[in-house]
């Protein structure tokens, strides 16, 4: 019998999901990076693992400003493509973030740009966080960049279509047992192929509750890229800063 697979261990390696997320902002990616560098003030040899790194831009980006850096993915064509970026200060692994990369190894674990809450079962998100607080260094920082709930759920747009690439591309978002769930129906010439994203919503309280039970400290919480303080109506995302 095939093994079940997640939804993220094929969407993310296709085509289709390269077209459809080409134009994000990378300009407003860098300057949020800026600015949370300046927030944690990292020694300029400090190590740093970004977990669900894609392909690699933003490990690159920090790793240009001096930092020994580290890329996970668990997909192996991201990883396959940011491999090219290596150097003696940067490096990429195909690697589950469920399981301990390094122990006690990094200053800092990024997680960003929502690239969590993708599995079915809380305990295997309790078991990501458990893994992040078991690489970092004793005082290191792990910050996770998430969506905030509230303000997805009052702004969810139900029905999208866009045509890129010459890829007719349909969506339609809704809320089901506690996921905010993407439903992605693709016309390509005469294929037709229907893809799904599905991102539990971990609201403010959850999070604190994980970063608890694994010894983590909420030092702050930021409500968007430009580090204005959260606010649970309002704020469009939700960047937990937690110390070991």
């Amino acid at each position: 019998m095939a093994s079940h697979k997640y939804w993220f261990e094929t969407w993310f390696n296709t085509h289709y999901y390269d077209a459809l997320y080409q134009h994000r902002d990378e300009n407003e990616a860098a300057q949020f990076i800026d600015r949370l560098i300046t927030y944690l003030q990292p020694e300029q040899a400090a190590t740093i693992l970004d977990v669900a790194c894609g392909k690699g831009r933003h490990a690159k980006y920090l790793a240009d400003k001096g930092f020994t850096v580290t890329g996970i993915d668990l997909s192996y064509k991201n990883i396959r493509e940011a491999m090219s970026y290596e150097n003696e200060k940067i490096s990429f692994f195909q690697h589950d973030m469920q399981n301990i990369f390094r122990i006690n190894y990094f200053d800092c674990i990024f997680n960003f740009f929502t690239s969590f809450g993708y599995f079915v079962n809380k305990k295997d998100n309790l078991q990501s966080i458990r893994s992040f607080a078991g690489g970092l260094k004793p005082g290191g920082f792990l910050v996770i960049d998430f969506f905030n709930v509230n303000h997805v759920l009052d702004h969810l747009v139900e029905d999208e279509s866009k045509t890129i690439d010459a890829i007719q591309f349909n969506i339609t978002k809704s809320f089901e047992d506690g996921f905010i769930v993407k439903k992605i129906e693709i016309a390509e010439g005469d294929k037709r192929e229907i893809f799904y994203e599905k991102v539990r919503a971990i609201t403010k309280q959850e999070f604190e509750n994980y970063f608890d039970a694994c010894n983590l400290k909420v030092k702050q919480i930021f409500g968007d890229y430009k580090l204005n303080t959260f606010n649970s109506a309002s704020s469009e995302r939700l960047i937990l800063i937690a110390q070991k």
